[in-house]
């Protein structure tokens, strides 16, 4: 192997090096890996529990949200002001409209 390559092969392992060096202390036997696996393990297993809490949460407060109150009876006059905004918008023809109004003024 050439000079080159060997200075490649540790520029590009160092960045592994630093990382497991600055995180693993020495130790003169494997007790603090195996602590800090079991600390891993139960702040993952926390964290899955919490959100899968929290989804659970979230599905039934969606199922037990209370229905839209139904709107407040209107009057007939209200009815046909309401009628004349929409013809006057445009969204109802002018047969729609008096068809509409007359029903109004017959349920009365």
């Amino acid at each position: 192997m050439s000079t080159k390559t060997n200075l490649f092969t540790y520029a590009s392992a160092l960045p592994l090096i630093m990382i497991l060096g600055l995180s693993t202390p020495v130790q003169a036997n494997n007790a603090g890996a195996f602590i800090g696996g079991m600390l891993t393990a139960k702040v993952v297993n926390n964290m899955s529990r919490r959100t899968a809490a929290e989804e659970q949460q979230a599905a039934n407060s969606s199922q037990q949200a209370a229905p839209a109150p139904a709107p407040a009876a209107q009057s007939p006059e209200q009815r046909i002001a309401q009628l004349d905004k929409l013809a006057a918008g445009g969204y109802i023809t002018p047969d729609e409209y008096k068809a509409k109004k007359k029903a109004i003024i017959d349920g009365m």
